[in-house]
């Protein structure tokens, strides 16, 4: 034991001698970066939390009930993963939150998606609507999270590209029958130049270019609010384009008074700017 305490002393000096302090040219080239990829196979989830917003004044928004599942492409459950990764933001801004939807090239990666909602809110509380998304297919896009630039709450962006077999509104529930609005065959991505279906993402915002927000805001009355917005684009940029089509839009009755509108295009929409509140 002497002998080795001995050794260890003798060389003590030689390894502190090799310690140097590194300049600041060296350390402005070190850059770190955080990230991970995963998978979501035999994805599936259900059960009844519920998500409610309360307003100062009195009613509040709720979204509950929440079920969801995917299947895979079991070809290869995990060659295409989600991607989670943290960048710098660049000059004066705070590091972002990047995650990369799976491109999902072969639209094999299909979501079954159903929640309920509810509104309490001018003396009515309504509490049994909900939302029925069937065979969800998501080809790439991502969303990112930030610190916005000025004042408080979350930055964020969103890009995305889906096909949604149909988008059902039912105001009185779940049931397979019952009143409610139905869009089917929906796609929506980047627009394209002659009007065909989209084969890539609509960046709708950029924590970069043209930043989200979502927040809490009061205004000079005192009325609090919580908001959700899009700001309008940096200078010199320019908002991207994108495309909505439904391939029809129907109304189901209690009674069986269907009715079917037909399909819908919009060939190029640019969200320049938006901006809502919701308040009490």
């Amino acid at each position: 034991m002497r002998a080795v305490a001995a050794a260890i002393l003798l060389s003590a000096p030689a390894l502190a001698a090799a310690l140097e302090p590194l300049p600041d040219s060296a350390l402005a080239k070190v850059a770190g970066r955080d990230g991970m990829s995963f998978n979501l196979s035999n994805f599936a989830m259900s059960g009844n939390a519920e998500l409610r917003y309360y307003a100062p004044g009195g009613g509040s928004l709720g979204v509950g009930n929440l079920a969801a599942s995917r299947s895979d492409n079991t070809d290869a459950p995990f060659a295409d993963p989600y991607r989670l990764d943290i960048s710098a933001g660049g000059q004066g801004r705070a590091d972002i939150i990047n995650i990369a939807f799976p491109e999902n090239a072969a639209g094999r990666e299909v979501w079954q998606v159903a929640y309920d909602f509810g509104v309490n809110a001018g003396g009515f509380d309504v509490r049994n609507g909900s939302v029925i998304l069937k065979d969800l297919v998501v080809y790439g896009g991502g969303l990112q999270w930030s610190t916005p630039a000025v004042g408080d709450g979350l930055a964020f962006g969103l890009a995305t590209r889906i096909e949604l077999g149909s988008l059902t509104l039912a105001p009185n529930g779940r049931a397979a029958t019952g009143e409610a609005m139905v869009l089917s065959d929906v796609r929506i991505g980047a627009a394209t130049a002659d009007g065909s279906a989209p084969t890539s993402p609509w960046r709708i915002a950029d924590v970069t270019n043209q930043a989200g927000i979502f927040n809490a805001r009061t205004d000079a009355a005192g009325n609090p609010s919580l908001h959700i917005g899009v700001n309008w684009p940096d200078a010199g940029q320019a908002a991207p384009s994108g495309t909505l089509q439904i391939g029809n839009i129907g109304f189901r009755s209690d009674a069986g008074a269907n009715m079917d509108l037909g399909s819908s295009r919009i060939g190029a929409i640019q969200l320049q700017y938006l901006d809502v509140k919701f308040r009490q």
